[in-house]
């Protein structure tokens, strides 16, 4: 018997990426679920949240759910105020605002953001990497890379950083 290969969520497929930008600008809508989602400080707060599992049955319809690393995306993405699809997240930390010469994440703290492992971690860093993009950030590519955050992802962001910046 061949076993059905299981379909996985990725956010780069268009119709998933249009259903994760529409329960985002729903955030505003309610702003009631993006400031419970908001005080969320690790994984497990954000199961309790409604407007995660509004996320939740709007993507399954696509495929499978990691529940863990889809909580981690819900929550930082009710930190993100707009979106901004003109480069990958990374990119955008490596952004070097006028008049300053380091870019808006430092190098230092860029690395040590590659080496999170711990979800809560994930979570926390997530957030501050939005909060320091003043919450305008590439939706979709945030919401994959925190989803699939693997070794290949962390060595993409590296690629995008550093590629921005030298």
């Amino acid at each position: 018997m061949i076993e059905q290969q299981k379909k996985v969520v990725k956010f780069t497929d268009p119709r998933i990426s249009e259903a994760l930008m529409e329960w985002w600008g729903s955030l505003d809508r309610n702003r009631g679920d993006r400031a419970d989602l908001g005080r969320c400080k690790s994984p497990e707060d954000v199961v309790f949240v409604p407007a995660y599992h509004r996320l939740r049955t709007a993507l399954s319809a696509f495929g499978n759910i990691y529940d863990p690393s889809l909580c981690i995306v819900a929550a930082v993405l009710s930190h993100a105020r707009e979106h901004d699809g003109s480069e990958k997240c990374a990119a955008q930390l490596a952004r070097k605002p006028v008049g300053r010469d380091s870019p808006l994440m430092s190098e230092r703290r860029f690395r040590k953001f590659l080496t999170i492992r711990d979800p809560a971690t994930l979570l926390r860093e997530g957030i501050r990497a939005v909060r320091l993009l003043d919450g305008t950030v590439n939706i979709p590519d945030l919401a994959q890379s925190l989803y699939w955050w693997t070794r290949e992802t962390r060595k993409e962001w590296a690629f995008e950083y550093y590629g921005k910046i030298v």
